[in-house]
């Protein structure tokens, strides 16, 4: 939500499309150089404390965007954003590093990331609207609050959890690079960020796609038909127990990726593109849920919640990336061939990960015996 109600927020007090892409943009960097951070932070004191203060932080921090919203100069308005970005607790990475002790290696952990993988889409299927529906409603100071008021619901409801509460750190080794260290942590960031180029890639080719047959609000429809091919994928890929580990599942996912981005080059009509949109989705989430089990296993000790937030920053830089590209090959070589090149993206992290195979199989890097009363529990 944040994102498209900061840029209508700043649009609403008279500031330009690029003031609010600015301002935008500030959001989503410090959130993506703070994450590991928080994550490190994490692992060092524990669950409860971090995500609670990180919480009120980024609540309060929202709450004065909105109120600054209006008359604020750009400035004010990106340290804010800044700081309600940069503040945003690191729930999900918290959550993950809570499944392999709640329910152990095996069909359990795996169906659990698939369906975390799978339930992450409703975020882009149910967000935009409901920040244009207060946005209309109201007005985009109200999304902007609303933002931080889910925030505070969402993180206050995990951190009260019993599983949350009693997770204590692992001993780590004393190592600057942290979970960096490891051969098979740094295989999977470099893969994700290839796949999330691409993506962001697709996202800015299917707009232009959408404009080609007359209406750019297609793209959103065309979007949300994305989401759902990887919603069925990630359900379906959640229902199955295989003995293949990870490493070799992903592969065929990604391939299947980029089969489906390749036939988007050469849909002719919308009822073609929405086709290829929900075959280029079916390997996403299943793909997801396998560079989480890798992360979760890979992870040295005392560093699986940094980890996590490595793969958030992973996947914002990616992005970021792909929007940036998306944008460029539209205008330079049409829709078509920035179709291709986003599938050829997603074949370079299929490549990756299948050249990177021994290091992604590996187990952890550096694993201290844990102390009494130090190892997580759930």
């Amino acid at each position: 939500m944040a994102g498209l109600a900061i840029v209508l927020l700043v649009r609403e007090g008279g500031g330009s499309y690029a003031v609010a892409g600015v301002v935008a943009g500030t959001y989503s960097i410090a959130l993506a150089l703070t994450s590991p951070l928080l994550g490190r932070l994490v692992d060092r004191v524990g669950q409860t404390r971090v995500l609670v203060g990180c919480a009120v932080t980024s609540g309060l921090s929202f709450a004065a965007l909105a109120w600054a919203g209006r008359s604020a100069s750009p400035v004010v308005l990106a340290g804010l954003a800044a700081l309600a970005g940069g503040s945003i607790p690191p729930v999900a990475a918290c959550m993950r590093a809570l499944w392999s002790d709640l329910l152990g290696p095996g069909g359990q952990l795996q169906a659990a990331f698939a369906v975390e993988s799978t339930v992450q889409e409703l975020i882009f299927v149910v967000g935009p609207p409901l920040v244009a529906l207060l946005a209309a409603a109201l007005s985009p100071a109200a999304a902007v609050l609303g933002t931080g008021a889910l925030l505070l619901l969402g993180v206050g409801v995990f951190a009260a959890t019993p599983a949350s509460r009693a997770w204590r750190p692992q001993r780590r080794a004393a190592d600057w690079a942290g979970a960096l260290r490891s051969p098979g942590i740094r295989a999977v960031l470099a893969t994700i960020v290839l796949l999330a180029s691409a993506f962001g890639t697709v996202e800015v080719t299917v707009v232009a796609g959408a404009e080609q047959l007359g209406s750019r609000t297609l793209a959103g429809p065309l979007l949300a038909l994305w989401a759902v091919g990887s919603m069925a994928g990630g359900l379906a890929f959640g229902s199955r127990v295989t003995d293949r580990g990870p490493e070799q599942r992903m592969v065929p996912l990604l391939a299947l990726v980029v089969a489906g981005i390749a036939l988007l080059a050469v849909a002719s009509g919308l009822a073609q593109l929405g086709a290829g949109m929900v075959l280029a989705g079916l390997g996403i989430a299943p793909a997801i849920a396998c560079l989480y089990l890798l992360v979760d296993r890979l992870a040295p000790a005392g560093t699986v919640t940094e980890a996590f937030t490595w793969v958030t920053t992973a996947f914002s830089t990616g992005f970021a990336i792909g929007n940036a590209l998306g944008g460029s090959l539209v205008h330079r070589v049409g829709t078509d061939r920035a179709f291709l090149i986003a599938a050829a993206g997603v074949a370079a992290a299929a490549l990756l990960a299948r050249l990177r195979r021994p290091a992604l199989a590996a187990a952890p890097a550096g694993m201290p015996e844990v102390a009494d009363g130090l190892g997580r529990t759930g």
